[in-house]
């Protein structure tokens, strides 16, 4: 377990200020050693004209953090009572489009918070999906659908249909989180787990030694038997209680504090930030607490 210093910040009371101290720390300390700068592009001259990436990306963390539900609201908020903190903030279409060209940081840079907890070193996962709502169905008919991929699901356990998406959720037994796969409402669990792994090897993703249990809904031999083979990934179908407490324990976190079921988005793509960022916070607050000897799974502290 790798405790960064600025973690001090936080063990006892704590402001935003504080809360932004240290998210930008851990993020421009990973830039750093990353990239060797802060700014993903090389900017021309000797001083950015304007905020750098691991600020942008600090903002949009700590505002997850702070369960906020509109970016354009929190800017404000960073603006009025913030400024002396990020002088340079640009405006809201500028910071938008920049954290639209950074959302590919949010993954690797929530891989490394897996290395500084040592969560990394568990080759066990457990992979969970639930539904997501985007749409009442007595809207449908007015609604444009805005989101790619939406469609009518069936959610067997509240027995009732749904117009949405069908997250896949990937944590390690310790309750980090690794991946968030957005798939349709209608797509099944073993056709979504399918793609993903394709995904996983146009990325370079190693998957070999690691064990992943699912639930029933993701049996297929052939599946199982491609994933092994292809892969070096094993399969334990069907979860007892103590393997479906954890995953669900993250989901209904993740749906209360960090409002998954309520996105305030109308693209596909703005979709999958919020929800990348989502996750990410999250194990930033799990990476505080684990650092902090605190409780686990006790992020509210960190709405401030």
């Amino acid at each position: 377990m790798f405790a960064h210093p600025s973690l001090t910040l936080l063990s006892d009371s704590f402001s935003r200020e504080d809360l932004f101290l240290v998210v930008f720390c851990l993020v421009d300390d990973w830039m750093q050693q990353r990239y060797g700068r802060s700014n993903l592009r090389r900017l021309r001259g000797p001083q950015p004209t304007t905020c750098t990436d691991s600020e942008v990306l600090a903002i949009c963390l700590v505002g997850e953090l702070c369960g906020v539900s509109r970016e354009r609201a929190w800017l404000r908020q960073v603006r009025a009572s913030y400024r002396a903190l990020f002088p340079r903030l640009p405006e809201d279409s500028r910071y938008t489009r920049r954290l639209q060209r950074l959302r590919h940081l949010l993954r690797p840079f929530r891989d490394q918070l897996l290395r500084w907890a040592d969560a990394d070193l568990d080759p066990h996962r457990i992979l969970d999906s639930y539904p997501l709502s985007l749409c009442a169905c007595y809207r449908i008919r007015d609604s444009n659908q805005p989101v790619e991929g939406s469609a009518f699901g069936y959610c067997a356990s509240k027995r009732e249909f749904y117009f949405g998406l069908r997250p896949h959720v990937l944590a390690t037994y310790s309750q980090y989180l690794v991946d968030l796969i957005l798939a349709p409402g209608n797509c099944p669990d073993v056709q979504g787990f399918a793609g993903y792994l394709d995904e996983c090897a146009e990325a370079g993703v190693s998957l070999a030694g690691q064990t992943w249990l699912v639930d029933f809904g993701y049996r297929s031999k052939a599946v199982e038997k491609y994933a092994h083979s292809r892969y070096g990934l094993t399969l334990l179908v069907g979860k007892p209680a103590a393997w479906r407490r954890p995953i669900e324990g993250v989901i209904s976190v993740l749906c209360s504090l960090f409002h998954l079921e309520d996105v305030l988005a109308t693209t596909g793509i703005g979709l999958y930030r919020r929800f990348q960022a989502k996750i990410t916070a999250f194990n930033l607050a799990r990476y505080f607490n684990h650092g902090l000897g605190r409780e686990p799974m006790d992020l509210a502290r960190y709405a401030v």
